[in-house]
């Protein structure tokens, strides 16, 4: 049997053990209290004590372990009857992948999702998110572009910042094209993907081009120097480390005096009015303050911000809906509040 299919099973199998007997498991296995998080989730931090973190290997590897965890605790692929990968020119002469995800049920002038995936600008990319795309597509009856931006270190910041802003001109300029309604379009991502969609709007904003109709920001990371209270408190036991954290800065941030650049760190910029409507997701996460800090100054902006938090779950939860229901729960909920707002 293939290894990854036996892991799989195995996780699913634990999964389905009542709760109260996973946090009986739990408590005996871990080494920091986890008792507020959901009983599934709970269990399986306390098992992945025992695997390499991200930071333990080169790029390459953390890539390829990033890959396999994805694979281990997404949703299963969902049938789409229209997924297309489009080369975006960049500046510098190449190209960048756009794939395309059109559900069944979208009607025939569409809202759109512009999707930035997570991993620390380091890790991850359109393939490793492609089931959660489909997912959300056929969730919210919206076709998701999922954008295969420029990975550090190879291309530090702010190349998946500019990458970005390219992938949003390029959808402006295709969206009749494509069959989309430029007044429905959104931006979407988490972590690395929420700092992308922000910056985004705020690059658009400055640029003179359309903004979003509607940016949703997934436990987003919205300042480079990592000081906010939460990394501290929550930065060890909860999936995202400080130790990970302080390594994905490294790769992304090669100069010190990007910090200051809104590109790096959108929660700087003095100047939020006028900002898309926002629905901003937060959970037991060392990023946790650096979001709701962002999400006070849209308020206090004028911008219409919703917040959901999960409290229950950790980082990463957006791509654990195979084997963890709260998560999934918490996916489709952002899923009905986007489309809903688009």
């Amino acid at each position: 049997m293939n290894p990854a299919v036996f892991e799989r099973g195995a996780v699913r199998a634990l999964m389905s053990l009542p709760g109260a007997v996973l946090d009986k498991l739990s408590a005996g296995l871990e080494t920091h209290s986890r008792s507020h998080l959901d009983s599934r989730l709970r269990f399986l931090l306390a098992l992945s004590g025992a695997k390499p973190t991200l930071d333990s290997g080169t790029v390459e590897q953390a890539r390829r372990l990033y890959r396999d965890v994805i694979n281990l605790l997404d949703v299963a692929p969902v049938p789409l009857p229209v997924v297309v990968d489009h080369q975006v020119p960049l500046d510098d002469g190449s190209q960048m992948r756009v794939r395309r995800y059109r559900p069944a049920l979208a009607p025939r002038v569409a809202p759109a999702i512009l999707f930035f995936h997570g991993g620390g600008f380091t890790v991850g990319g359109v393939d490793e998110y492609d089931r959660l795309c489909r997912y959300i597509a056929d969730r919210t009856n919206a076709v998701v572009l999922s954008v295969d931006y420029r990975l550090s270190p190879e291309h530090p910041s702010p190349a998946a910042a500019d990458d970005s802003l390219a992938a949003w001109r390029w959808l402006l300029d295709n969206t009749a094209a494509m069959g989309l309604d430029p007044q429905r379009l959104a931006v979407m991502g988490d972590s690395a993907g929420g700092n992308l969609s922000t910056v985004v709007c705020q690059q658009a904003k400055q640029a003179g081009l359309a903004l979003p109709a509607l940016q949703v920001l997934i436990y987003p990371t919205t300042d480079g120097a990592l000081k906010h209270p939460s990394v501290q408190t929550l930065g060890q036991g909860f999936g995202l480390d400080l130790a990970l954290l302080t390594w994905f800065r490294s790769q992304f941030i090669q100069d010190q005096a990007l910090i200051e650049d809104y590109r790096v760190s959108p929660l700087r910029n003095p100047d939020l009015a006028g900002l898309p409507s926002t629905i901003l997701i937060t959970a037991t996460d060392p990023l946790r303050d650096e979001g709701l800090e962002y999400g006070e100054k849209l308020r206090a902006s004028g911008v219409d911000v919703t917040s959901l938090d999960y409290p229950q779950l950790v980082h990463g939860f957006l791509t654990m809906g195979g084997v963890i229901p709260a998560a999934r729960k918490a996916v489709n909920a952002i899923c009905d509040a986007t489309a809903q707002r688009l």
